[in-house]
């Protein structure tokens, strides 16, 4: 069959699109003859644009701007103004997308603090860049000074770069959306944030922008960078209006001529979140190591089944539930031994004998069951317990894996090599008294060593005499 190619024209119309619509959306929430009090489009669309670099590129750049100055044109502006204007808005977009292009990954996706503060950096940068060229061409729109109109493009644009630009580059994919499994989220935090929120309206006061500084931390140490960007993207938000609106009652001196109360808010605000945003990047890269670490210490790099020491911890649990039950349930450990795997290292190189113990495991892993354990001693020893079954039971899941080893081809392998199992069982009946476990090994070891006498590629069960005594 033959599928149409995938048109790249959609994706400059989708961006058109979603510029043309942000655009006037801020205009029309806009005051009227007044600087917007949030301008979301240029945060929005430089950090669309370092997810999807790929329309980054001169024409796309152009169609944002032709999509503003239209949007502009529609709601009544003068040509001048919407294209001089729209240019500095460009800017910022422009500005913050190179600064933070080129970065790593990591820092790119603020998953590591030094992320954090480039992130901070380029945003400012951004909003001093198209603040300066707003200041070039103010005079005919503007009736304040320089320094005013510098000021007032500077701290709306880099107040709402922080707020939003780190919501887009922390948000997880589309896939880990949709299979993540997300987990329940803790509420406490979230619902002491909101108190904070409502403390600093009803309080008032410039000093009452800092109440949310405390939740916020307390919501970095507990959530993810991207809900931390959203929350402080909300508390954020909401401050500011609150400022606008004059609920807050705040003011500031004006000794420092063309600061207004909604310019110093909206710096406090930028500079408000900086530390919770650090904070969530440091503790989920926290959780990041100590994930890793624990993965390491419990399962074997070389064949994804339980360590010793993991082995150990979780099978000790198993036993030791079995003995507080009043019926306790049957219980079989089994050893398992690569049969003459020193000399396929030799034969074959050390390569092979890798993939050897690879395929093994894999092949072991989808013949057991959910709560039967599996682990690997060392070397071509593993382990694995059948908890349910009864020795002389559990001798018919032995022969099916020894079948299903034997029965192994290896791809990229002499295919002179074949690979073959030796088991040796031990364990304890239905109601009997729970073995510890350092028997068990010594009695399933022993059974194992026999299998080997025997011939290898066979199972042997521990000796009745052993196996009461254990």
């Amino acid at each position: 069959m033959v599928f149409p190619a995938r048109s790249q024209l959609l994706p400059y119309v989708v961006l058109f699109s979603l510029t043309l619509a942000l655009t006037l959306g801020g205009i029309l929430a806009r005051p009227i003859e007044s600087l917007s009090l949030f301008w979301p489009v240029n945060a929005v669309l430089a950090g669309v644009l370092l997810r999807y670099p790929r329309q980054a590129t001169p024409l796309g750049f152009a169609l944002v701007w032709l999509a503003m100055v239209a949007a502009d044109l529609a709601c009544g502006s003068n040509w001048q103004p919407a294209l001089w204007f729209n240019l500095c808005n460009l800017s910022v977009i422009v500005t913050v997308w190179l600064l933070l292009v080129r970065l790593p990954r990591q820092h790119r996706r603020m998953r590591s603090p030094q992320g954090v503060l480039c992130v901070f950096a380029a945003c400012a940068a951004g909003a001093m860049v198209a603040a300066s060229m707003a200041c070039l061409m103010s005079a005919p729109w503007f009736q304040e000074s320089m320094r005013a109109t510098w000021l007032a493009w500077f701290s709306e644009q880099f107040s709402t770069c922080i707020l939003i630009v780190p919501a887009l580059l922390t948000a997880p994919s589309r896939g880990v959306l949709l299979h993540g499994g997300g987990k329940p989220i803790r509420l406490a935090p979230l619902l002491v944030l909101v108190g904070s929120l409502a403390l600093s309206i009803v309080f008032g006061g410039p000093g009452a922008i800092a109440f949310p500084i405390a939740a916020l931390l307390w919501c970095a140490w507990t959530y993810s960078p991207f809900l931390l960007s959203l929350l402080a993207l909300m508390a954020g938000s909401s401050l500011i209006v609150a400022v606008a609106q004059n609920l807050m009652h705040f003011s500031v001196p004006q000794s420092v001529p063309g600061v207004t109360t909604l310019m110093s808010a909206r710096l406090g605000i930028a500079m408000l979140v900086l530390g919770p945003l650090v904070v969530a990047c440091v503790s989920n890269a926290n959780r990041s190591l100590l994930a890793r670490l624990e993965h390491q210490a419990t399962i074997d790099h070389l064949t994804g089944a339980l360590t010793r020491s993991a082995f150990t911890r979780l099978a000790n649990a198993l036993l030791d539930s079995r003995q507080q039950l009043d019926q306790a349930m049957p219980l079989t450990l089994m050893m398992l031994d690569i049969d003459h795997f020193k000399s396929i290292n030799d034969r074959h190189g050390h390569g092979v004998g890798d993939q050897v113990l690879r395929t093994f495991a894999h092949a072991l892993q989808e013949q057991l069951r959910d709560g039967e354990l599996f682990a690997r001693l060392g070397g071509e020893e593993f382990v694995v317990i059948l908890p349910g079954l009864a020795p002389e039971h559990a001798q018919f899941t032995a022969e099916r894996l020894r079948r299903a080893v034997q029965d192994l081809h290896l791809t990229h392998a002499d295919p002179r090599l074949q690979m073959t199992v030796s088991i040796g069982l031990a364990g304890c009946a239905e109601g009997g008294p729970s073995p510890a476990l350092d028997a068990l090994l010594v009695c399933a070891d022993k059974a194992l060593y026999r299998a080997k006498a025997h011939g290898r590629n066979c199972v042997e069960l521990a000796e009745q005499a052993l196996r009461q005594t254990v």
